[in-house]
Formats: C-alpha cells, structure tokens, sequence
C-alpha cells in the first residue's frame, strides 16, 4: 500500500527519523545558498560537509523513514518490534550525524582526520543492522513486493559505496591502504561518488518512485518492474568494477546502457501517469512525476558525462569551469530533482493523502523551477542566472522543512489504521 492509504504501527518511529533529516538537510540547504549566492566561499570541509548532509543526512535518513513505513504497512506488529524499530532508528540518526560532524570538524580535533573513516565505520555497522532489519520484515510479507527489492537493492549498494567510503577516509588521513599499492588504493577511492550516485541513489530514486505511483506492486504482477531493479543494480556494480579495475573505457558504455534500459522500462510502465492525462487531478502524486522527468534527465547527463569520459575529453583532475559545472548539475539534478521530489512526496501523502496543500504548491513550483534554473546556470556558466534561481530553490525548501516538520510532531501521536 502507498503511504497515501494506511499508516503503519511505525508512523511514529518514521516522524522522528524524517524530522532527523529535514533538520540536517538544513545544513546542505544554507551552504547551498550561500554559496549559490557567492556570498561565502568555504572551504573543502565545509563543502563536503554540505554534500554528506545531503546524501547521508537528508537522502538516506528519510529512506529509512520510508523504510519504516514501507516494510511494515499493513501488518500487526508486537511492542517488541516497534522498540526495536525505535532503537534502531535513534542509532542510524545518531550514526549519520555523528558522521556529518566529522567532515565539518576537519582538522581542527586530529590533523590526519582520521575521525572520517572511525565515523564512517560506526554509520557501516548501523547501516548492516538497518539491511538486516529490512531482510526480515520482507520476509514477513506474503509477496515480493518491486518497491521493497529496490530499497533493499538500494541499500545494498549504500553498503558497497560505504566500504569504498571509509577506505577513502582512510586512505585521505594516512596516505595509504594497508595490503594495497598505491594505484589500487586510489582506484577504489575514486570508486566511492560513483557507487553512491549512480549505484545507490538511482535505486533509491526508482524504489520511492514505484510505491508511491503504483502502491505495493508485487513481482508477479509485473516481473519487467522487478527486471528494472535488477538491471540498475547490476549497472551499478559494472560501475564500480569500472573505476577499481581501471577499466572505465570498456565497461561505462555497457553499464550506462543497462542504467537506459531500466529507467526505459520505468517510463513505459509509468506511461499513463506521465501522460499529459495523468498530470490532471494527481495532488501529491505530481511529487513523483516530477521525480519521473527529473530521472529522465539524470539520464540525458549521464549519458553524455559517460561519453566525455570514455572518449577521454573530460580529465576530473583537470575539469574547466563549464565541465565542472555540468558535473555539479548532475548531482544536482539527482540529490533535488529526483530524490527530494520523491521524499517529499512520500511525506506529502503520508500526512494528507493525495490533497495538495500550500506547502506541496510551493515546493512542487519552487523547487522544480529552481533546481531547472539553477542547473542552467551551472552549465551555461552563467552567474547572475545562477544567484537568481539559488533562493528560489533553497527558500522553497526551507519552507518545506518548516511546515512539513510542524505537521510531523502534530501527527506523531496519531493511531495507526491497524491500531483503530
């Protein structure tokens, strides 16, 4: 069921990891603008501190809380399941933010930083223990369901990007991998943004995508929306072996054509709703026709960032200003056109069903607009476009975290259908 038509014994635990990261978010969102504005310039750890607050903060905090909601709809659960979610949900946000802060304090508590990679070791257990919790309350449903195989491929692949994380973090504080030369060390290093980005995120994407456009669509009910997962997951891990085994001219091709299929059979499954007719009437359920079209794009930039890459006209060590811009226009387009549209979306229709309400307006219009407007900036290298559509999209967002965390602590308390 989507998160429009029951609410889980688990609402609560959910309302207090979506509120975890509605108020990191705020942390990606400030920098964001400030630097959008070219007001501040700030320094490395600041900018990757925005990055983290984001990806971790933001993005996988409230997959957890879709997680939440997601895996347990519809069932009766015991006093011990729930205290178990509810410890489990304070330790992945007290993981993650404990992670967060440890890029912001860069080498102010030990010169080497090495806190990242202890951080990120304490963020690998808890994300295991979430995987683990997500592998059992699958299997206490009576069918697979498409939208929680892409979670739990998702999470999968946060995994395998988290391995390549502390690696990274390590390699970054002592210079060196133990066990491996130099050239490997830095390969698997390099590995780690793909493996979140393109593994990790764009399953994530299409899992949310799915339960909130088509409820809990089972694998024998559609076995090309269980093939789509699996494709991308694939495409994910072809990827990953790309950058480690140094082979990104022989396998970027293959793995960019698997990502086009998968979100090919995506935008066919979802063709009356992206129709023209299926904008009409949808409320809440434009957040993840947006996130749709926002995906669509992700895969036009990929795309041709993949094809710079393989041909050799794009070197990251050495990007211009224009490829850099078009880099951060692909994260971008990502992190707020695809995943901020379909987290929202579940917070939309998990507090109000499918009626829109002032703040779904201003985000859906604020936010679509201003992430559409600030990416042509970036890649158009055009600064005064770019200072003019950054507060539009931060101050949407802004307001979005305000109302929708209000609504959150109002409805915390609020029985469950299973409950009543």
């Amino acid at each position: 069921m989507s998160p429009s038509s029951t609410r889980s014994q688990l609402w609560g635990v959910a309302v207090v990891t979506f509120s975890a990261a509605l108020l990191l978010f705020i942390i990606t969102i400030v920098i964001g603008i400030l630097n959008g504005l070219d007001w501040v310039e700030f320094s490395r750890d600041e900018t990757v501190t925005h990055l983290h607050a984001g990806t971790l903060g933001w993005i996988t905090l409230a997959l957890g809380g879709v997680a939440f909601l997601m895996f347990t709809d519809g069932r009766n659960l015991s006093a011990d399941e729930i205290q178990r979610a509810r410890v489990l949900s304070w330790s992945l946000i007290a993981a993650v933010a404990i992670y967060v802060a440890a890029f912001y304090v860069g080498d102010s508590i030990w010169d080497d930083r090495i806190q990242r990679p202890i951080g990120g070791t304490l963020l690998f257990v808890v994300v295991i223990w979430f995987f683990v919790w997500l592998w059992r309350n699958n299997a206490a449903s009576e069918q697979n369901s498409i939208a929680r195989l892409g979670v739990m491929l998702a999470w999968v692949s946060l995994l395998i990007g988290a391995v390549f994380g502390i690696l990274l973090g390590y390699f970054t504080a002592k210079g060196e991998i133990p066990g491996l030369d130099n050239d490997t060390a830095t390969a698997i290093a390099d590995a780690h943004p793909p493996a979140m980005v393109i593994g990790y995120l764009i399953l994530a994407g299409m899992a949310v995508i799915e339960w909130t456009i088509r409820d809990d669509l089972t694998w024998a009910e559609s076995r090309l929306g269980a093939a789509q997962m699996w494709i991308l997951f694939i495409a994910g891990v072809v990827v990953n072996i790309a950058f480690i085994s140094g082979l990104e001219e022989e396998l970027l091709g293959p793995a960019n054509l698997l990502m086009i299929i998968g979100v090919l059979f995506l935008v066919w499954r979802s063709r009356a709703e992206l129709a023209p007719s299926g904008w009409r009437d949808a409320g809440t359920g434009l957040y993840p026709r947006f996130a749709s079209l926002h995906l669509l794009v992700y895969l036009v930039l990929g795309t041709i960032l993949i094809a710079r890459v393989v041909s050799g006209a794009m070197d990251f060590d050495a990007l211009t200003e224009s490829e850099r811009g078009f880099v951060l226009t692909f994260d971008h387009v990502m992190f707020i056109g695809v995943m901020t549209n379909a987290l929202f979306g579940v917070i939309a229709m998990a507090l109000h069903g499918l009626s829109l309400q002032t703040v779904d307006r201003v985000l859906l219009w604020g936010g679509n607009i201003g992430i559409v407007g600030f990416s042509i900036g970036l890649i158009t290298v055009n600064s005064p476009m770019k200072r003019i559509f950054t507060p539009v999209l931060g101050l949407a967002l802004l307001h979005g975290i305000a109302a929708y965390t209000l609504a959150l602590m109002r409805s915390r308390n609020e029985p469950s259908k299973v409950d009543s």
